[in-house]
């Protein structure tokens, strides 16, 4: 069977989907924290487990928004989230980079 066929045998069944979906969330916070490029490799992995390219496009935009919510989160427990928050235009670029990413790289839905 070709790859192709077995992304759709994961999408038709709901209990796989979630498992996929969990995955790739995991393996893409894993990545992310790694290097940047991470938030492709999430974006694109939680768009080919979408149904349709609608929710592909939703779920990349979840995903961007849950890395920033991570960030945020370190940021928080280190003491440092009052001195990024006061940055300002640097703060909403931030925001801005791993939403916008993630949602590009969900694009991949559409090749298959």
């Amino acid at each position: 069977m070709s790859l192709t066929g077995r992304v759709r045998e994961l999408r038709a069944d709901e209990r796989s989907r979630w498992v996929t979906m969990v995955v790739a969330i995991l393996v893409g916070l894993v990545a992310a924290a790694l290097h940047w490029t991470g938030l492709f490799l999430g974006g694109a992995l939680v768009g080919l487990a979408a149904v349709t390219r609608r929710r592909a496009l939703l779920a990349g935009l979840g995903f961007g928004v849950l890395v920033w919510v991570v960030f945020l989160a370190t940021l928080l427990a280190s003491g440092d989230l009052w001195q990024y928050l006061a940055m300002g235009e640097i703060a909403v670029v931030s925001l801005a980079i791993p939403v916008a990413t993630a949602t590009f790289a969900a694009l991949v839905r559409w090749l298959l």
